[in-house]
């Protein structure tokens, strides 16, 4: 009997189970249904009184350039640049719409704040802040912007005010500015590009270059040209001292006259004349015999002259003549005419190595001079291209940026309205989120009091509300007989 009861102690010790807080809860079903119908009649009223909110809308394509873009010549700056922007560039233009300042002025030009207190202000900025929805589309460049407001025509010039504060906002972030600078940077790459190409001209003059690299590889082929024709030159020379010497010796061997005729007669004229004077002897012998002795002297003479006369005639019988023709050697002449010119050229060959010298010298002088002159050439045309590049990109940017403030004083940005504000003619209800969870909180509560008022009434109904009231154990208990039916 005591472990009995000290079971049962302990038994009654324990919570009560689920089927006693269900039959707490089931004994409670009027209380229940009487506090569910007057909870769903309380909200259901509450939220048709609260009635529906109008939703004003308004969609915006954001890109990278203008949507009016003037290109200037020779511009590619934004042609090159895409006109798509990626997710971080659609959130940094989202946070600049929903900005504080933005927000700000929107409230200020639409009157939103109940109070014109700083405190006001920045309630009805974080009121305002809540109630616009910014969703950027997925992949897209697109922003979209709702803003829901009890009266229609409000809902859209919130809309309206937002776009144009943002309008602003993005010209003044976005704003290159520059158009001053970029305009001193022009005016002053030119002031110096001019005084860079005089500078160039002045030492093109003064060095006598037009196109230093031209003129360079024209005097190397001309100097080229002038010794290759020196060196052809000078071996010609060569061959004609060679040439002369070769020629003399041949000429030394020949005679400059040669027998081209020989004839050989008896001496017919020499024989006639002897015996024509051995005559006249012998008649003068005689004479002398008439007149003189034949020992006389003169006699003596006469006979000796005879007798030498008569022994020339028989040599001159006994001898011919020989008729010999000559004339000038023409294997001599040939070779004579040969050395002539071949002495001419080689003093035509001469005079041309002489004339070809200091011709030579005065390309070799000039090149070098260019070589001298390449360095300080080569500096000036660099710096003239790298401020007549500077001046081109600081006068296209200054064109750009006078473009630009242009577009930004006619409030065109790369802002494209896709769908604008307009009033919205019927209202969009709440969402039945909120109307839903407070009939669920509220059933919850119905049913937790339905359960504390069964568990702790004034009637008894199990054996675990009998010992809590009385403290004393039940050991058995009899059902009614409409429990046991």
């Amino acid at each position: 009997m005591a472990i009995t009861n000290q079971s049962m102690n302990k038994g009654y010790a324990d919570l009560p189970g689920w089927h006693e807080i269900a039959d707490a809860i089931f004994r409670r079903k009027v209380f229940i249904l009487i506090a569910t119908a007057l909870l769903g009649l309380v909200i259901g009223l509450a939220w048709r009184a609260t009635g529906g909110n109008y939703t004003a809308q308004m969609v915006l394509l954001v890109r990278n350039n203008r949507a009016e873009v003037v290109v200037a010549p020779g511009q590619t700056t934004d042609s090159a640049r895409p006109s798509g922007m990626n997710e971080g560039q659609i959130a940094t233009e989202a946070q600049l719409l929903m900005s504080r300042n933005s927000l700000r002025q929107v409230v200020q030009r639409c009157k939103l704040g109940g109070s014109d207190s700083a405190s006001g202000l920045d309630l009805a900025v974080d009121a305002l802040a809540r109630d616009i929805k910014v969703s950027p589309l997925p992949k897209a460049s697109i922003l979209e912007v709702r803003y829901s407001n009890q009266n229609p025509e409000k809902a859209a010039e919130v809309l309206r005010e937002l776009l144009a504060v943002y309008t602003d906002q993005h010209i003044r972030v976005h704003k290159g500015g520059g158009t001053e600078f970029f305009q001193n940077q022009s005016g002053d790459q030119g002031a110096r590009l001019r005084d860079a190409q005089q500078r160039l001209a002045a030492f093109q003059r003064d060095s006598k270059i037009v196109l230093l690299s031209e003129q360079k590889d024209l005097n190397l082929r001309r100097l080229m040209d002038l010794e290759a024709n020196a060196r052809e030159t000078e071996v010609a020379v060569e061959e004609g001292k060679q040439r002369i010497s070769s020629l003399q010796e041949m000429a030394k061997a020949l005679s400059p006259r040669i027998t081209t005729q020989v004839r050989t007669m008896p001496n017919q004229f020499l024989v006639e004349r002897l015996s024509t004077m051995l005559v006249e002897l012998e008649n003068k012998r005689t004479d002398l015999l008439a007149k003189f002795r034949p020992e006389d002297r003169l006699v003596k003479q006469v006979e000796q002259q005879a007798a030498e006369t008569r022994a020339t005639l028989e040599r001159a019988t006994k001898s011919n003549a020989t008729e010999q023709a000559t004339d000038n050697n023409p294997l001599r002449q040939s070779l004579d005419g040969d050395l002539v010119r071949a002495r001419m050229t080689q003093k035509v060959l001469a005079a041309r190595v002489a004339a070809l010298r200091p011709q030579i010298k005065e390309f070799k002088t000039e090149i070098a001079q260019l070589e001298r002159s390449t360095a300080a050439y080569t500096d000036l045309v660099r710096e003239v291209k790298t401020l007549e590049d500077n001046y081109q990109l600081y006068s296209r940017k200054w064109e750009e940026a006078r473009i630009a403030d242009a577009l930004d004083g006619q409030k065109i940005a790369n802002i494209t309205v896709v769908e604008p504000p307009e009033v919205p003619t019927s209202p969009v209800h709440r969402s039945s989120i909120l109307p839903v969870g407070s009939l669920l909180l509220g059933l919850c509560c119905i049913f937790f009091t339905a359960a504390v008022k069964g568990l702790h009434g004034q009637e008894l109904y199990t054996p675990h509300a009998i010992y809590l009231a009385s403290g004393i154990p039940v050991l058995a208990t009899v059902p009614e007989k409409r429990r046991l039916r």
